[in-house]
């Protein structure tokens, strides 16, 4: 029996279901008939909300950016004042942010070779502001093209590394955790 759901939540429960199958089957793997079956619909409903797996993709992703940006947002509103905490403080939820929301992380985890143009931009818009923050603090610290990338490259290390170890259990999700990697960052951006 096919479950009912308004227009609206239908669209979501898919987006939803979408984000687990890409988790547990990848994007290679990833089946339209699977998504509609979790949401106890036929397989002819997602295609009343998407023209193709390809949307329903970018919806996913387009649904995990749109979390994430309403996060980053509040987190540059409260720090416009000064761009280095702005900076540490959006790598420390970014880190929270992906801890918070494990079914989430299948989008930074997609192969960019598997995307199309529409969907890899998309994707890019995730570390979009983190990317300007760190190309604002090297332009002010007068860093050459190089060091800026290195300094991106240990950035983003530190913020993935972290939530990779957080999400794996090498390190706990307490206070004294995020406090470390606070003081990382923090001396990192020195």
């Amino acid at each position: 029996m096919e479950e009912y759901y308004q227009p609206e939540a239908l669209r979501e429960a898919l987006i939803i279901a979408g984000l687990k199958e890409i988790e547990i089957h990848g994007l290679t793997d990833f089946s339209l008939r699977r998504v509609a079956a979790a949401c106890g619909v036929s397989c002819a409903a997602p295609y009343r909300h998407f023209k193709s797996k390809g949307e329903l993709i970018l919806a996913i992703i387009t649904y995990v950016s749109d979390q994430w940006a309403l996060l980053q947002e509040q987190i540059s509103d409260a720090f416009s004042h000064d761009s280095r905490r702005c900076l540490i403080e959006m790598c420390i939820a970014s880190i929270r942010f992906w801890n918070a929301n494990p079914h989430f992380r299948s989008v930074i985890l997609m192969d960019s070779r598997e995307l199309d143009s529409k969907q890899l931009l998309e994707k890019s818009r995730l570390d979009d502001v983190t990317d300007s923050l760190i190309k604002e603090f090297c332009n002010a610290h007068g860093l050459s093209d190089y060091e800026a990338k290195k300094k991106s490259f240990s950035i983003r290390s530190i913020m993935y590394g972290a939530t990779r170890m957080l999400s794996g259990g090498e390190l706990d999700n307490s206070h004294e955790s995020i406090a470390m990697i606070r003081e990382i960052l923090e001396k990192e951006l020195e």
